[in-house]
């Protein structure tokens, strides 16, 4: 590594390391089951007037258990910055053995073909979401009311991709819209995204009957969609929701669990994985590895666009 990258990374690990501690605290209102909520001390019951009076507030005391969570919170950020590095590194070294054997192949690298515009990204998708709508290619158009393609930025640094269209989607023609949909919405928030400024999608562009998960001849007949939809919109990285939709864009068997410690390449794109938000509404204690997983998230993405 050359004294200029070296520079770069260490200037890119400073800017990691501030972003981590101002977003420490964001977003917990998604993640922490924090149980019923006092009531307000507008809408309180007023005290009997021979009440005695509440004594003055001495000083505020120091919560037990702050030491340990700033522990803690030094321990992630340690953590995701070693993971920031370590990735940034695999790619590089993915983008080498690509250059080397290109070089092999030809006298000279292949120069990259000019990225679209957003209008022309936008226009491509419009063209192939028309294409998938009369779609017949395997059972699952029998049930549906309608396919649901994608929404989002068409020039997404980052796409989300989940399984496939659940009862609401299939309705309303658009992924994520029912209560998965809506803590997939606190959770964007949570790390300073909106959702009009990524790119959503599934495996499937077709409900399975009774949402059950997709059968490989339904993800043989929908994978040349998804694919065509990420070469238009070349993101740099993608966030697969669930271990279903992570496993069939992989090709793994993998655990999930197994699947979300590392970062793993589609195409030459990295992609993560995390718990779906669905999976979430039925184990809240899940949440709280998910939030660590969308701030590596987020740190990696920074990264990229630097």
């Amino acid at each position: 590594m050359t004294s200029g990258s070296r520079d770069d990374t260490r200037r890119l690990l400073t800017d990691l390391r501030t972003y981590l501690q101002q977003r420490r605290e964001a977003g917990e209102a998604w993640f922490l089951d924090t149980g019923p909520v006092a009531p307000s001390p507008r809408n309180a019951p007023a005290a009997p007037s021979s009440a005695p009076a509440a004594p003055e507030a001495g000083p505020a005391r120091e919560p037990a258990d702050r030491p340990a969570r700033k522990a803690a919170r030094d321990d992630f950020e340690h953590a995701c910055e070693a993971f920031v590095r370590e990735t940034l590194a695999r790619i590089e070294s993915n983008r080498r053995v690509v250059v080397v054997e290109q070089q092999d192949m030809f006298a000279a690298p292949l120069e990259a073909p000019p990225r679209l515009s957003r209008e022309e990204k936008a226009e491509a998708l419009s063209l192939l979401a028309k294409e998938v709508a009369p779609c017949t290619r395997c059972r699952l158009h029998e049930g549906r009311t309608q396919t649901v393609f994608g929404v989002g930025d068409p020039d997404a640094d980052l796409v989300f991709i989940g399984e496939a269209p659940g009862r609401e989607e299939d309705r309303q023609g658009e992924p994520f819209v029912g209560r998965a949909g809506q803590l997939l919405n606190e959770i964007l928030k949570a790390i300073g995204f909106r959702r009009e400024e990524v790119y959503i999608c599934n495996i499937l562009k077709c409900r399975p009957p009774d949402n059950r998960d997709p059968e490989m001849d339904e993800v043989a007949s929908c994978e040349p969609y998804l694919k065509r939809q990420l070469e238009i919109i070349e993101p740099k990285l993608i966030c697969c929701l669930g271990r279903v939709a992570a496993q069939n864009l992989l090709g793994t068997r993998a655990t999930l669990g197994a699947l979300r410690e590392t970062v793993h390449f589609y195409e030459g794109i990295p992609v993560l994985a995390t718990f779906h938000p669905a999976a979430l509404l039925r184990n809240p204690h899940w949440k709280r590895p998910t939030w660590d997983d969308v701030r590596k998230l987020r740190a990696l993405y920074d990264a990229l666009r630097a």
